[in-house]
């Protein structure tokens, strides 16, 4: 049910050039390439290739360019200039390196500026409306909506080779800027799926009704909390509403209450991070989230990954926890942590010196990104103590 505009440019405009877009689903890439009327070969990330199989269908039969994920790579920056260069093609990547969350763009990696200003190609934009909408990344059904895709030059090679990097990079974030749910509600547009809220707890950690971490589980168009019994409804339009009690009720945590998943995503974040400062840095021993019946496996770049046993994993000040059934508990310092994310819907990934690490949930529903979030503020509060040092 796709649509899109701007398909006349490419009348005209012919390899080599480089694909850019905002990422607000996991089917960007589908969707671009029912478009394009030339072959694009994808940036993606590595851990989409730790098979034999899927290295085999994505690089020989698709022509996909591996990246490791949140890890700058000039491996990947010399098949990019190889293929533009030398080979005359298309490459396409998203500069925000992930996926949105809550339906609105992330700031672009510095280095898309760097690369762009290196390669001096024509850069098009492939901008998705209704996609986040349509297929949330925290979603694994699909709702009966609209997309529509919008092609256009972003940048010439003169204007890249005029420009700074930096303003490139402020060119860049406002061509990617997009609400979805914004987009939709103009347009008085639903998006129909009868089981629509669920998985949404992939997205969402924190209740606004009680502040409780780690509580909320989804069915059908309603999420809960089994903290406090608050109940939300998620509607076609994509908004957010307390069932059965008004937020006048809630305990004071988020007063006014989060009516989209934008809304709530922001405040979630800066109640994690409170909660972190007063009540997890104090204690660093306590833990922030766990989840039992993990799986943790380990692996480098494109190679095989191999299991290190079931057990429970867990976040702390200190960093990531894992106790298997069997053998001894494994630790991972918060500073030696690096690149912390999701890959899909819940692998939550992180590297230790070039060895990465995935958590494998058991329940489809349990969420890797609230580890990747608290990873992040840690991180981020540690900082200002490292230049004080």
């Amino acid at each position: 049910r796709a649509k899109a505009k701007g398909l006349e440019m490419f009348d005209t405009l012919k390899p080599p050039f480089i694909l850019v877009g905002n990422h607000t689903t996991l089917l960007d890439p589908f969707l671009a390439n029912s478009f394009v009327p030339f072959p694009v070969h994808w940036v993606a990330s590595d851990g989409n290739m730790r098979s034999w199989i899927m290295r085999f269908l994505l690089i020989k039969l698709v022509g996909s360019i591996p990246k490791s994920k949140a890890i700058p790579d000039i491996e990947t920056v010399n098949w990019i200039v190889e293929i533009i260069r030398k080979k005359k093609g298309v490459v396409g990547f998203y500069p925000e390196g992930q996926s949105s969350w809550n339906g609105t763009a992330v700031p672009a990696f510095g280095s898309t500026a760097k690369l762009l200003k290196l390669l001096k190609a024509p850069v098009v934009l492939a901008h998705s409306r209704g996609s986040y909408m349509t297929k949330p990344r925290w979603a694994y059904s699909r709702r009966k909506g609209e997309v529509e895709l919008e092609f256009s030059q972003l940048f010439s090679p003169e204007e890249l080779k005029a420009r700074t990097v930096e303003e490139i990079d402020a060119l860049i974030n406002a061509a990617l800027a997009h609400d979805d749910f914004a987009w939709a509600k103009a347009r008085g547009i639903g998006f129909r799926d009868r089981r629509r809220a669920e998985c949404l707890e992939l997205a969402l950690y924190a209740c606004p009704a009680c502040g409780a971490l780690h509580t909320l589980s989804s069915s059908e168009s309603v999420l809960r909390c089994a903290e406090c019994g608050a109940e939300f409804v998620y509607g076609e339009d994509g908004s957010l509403a307390p069932k059965g009690s008004s937020r006048e009720d809630w305990k004071g945590v988020a007063p006014s209450g989060p009516d989209t998943v934008l809304a709530w995503d922001r405040w979630q974040e800066s109640h994690l991070e409170a909660l972190i400062k007063d009540t997890y840095l104090p204690n660093p021993e306590r833990v922030i989230f766990s989840d039992a019946k993990a799986r943790l496996l380990r692996g480098r770049r494109m190679d095989a990954m191999e299991s290190l046993g079931q057990g429970d994993v867990s976040l702390s000040a200190r960093g990531v926890g894992f106790v298997p059934r069997r053998g001894e508990p494994m630790h991972f310092p918060l500073d030696e942590i690096e690149g912390p994310g999701v890959l899909k819907w819940n692998f939550f990934e992180f590297y230790v010196g070039k060895t990465v690490y995935r958590v494998r949930f058991a329940d489809r529903a349990d969420s890797g990104r609230k580890y990747a979030a608290g990873l992040a503020i840690l991180a981020r509060l540690a900082r200002p103590s490292e230049s004080a040092r």
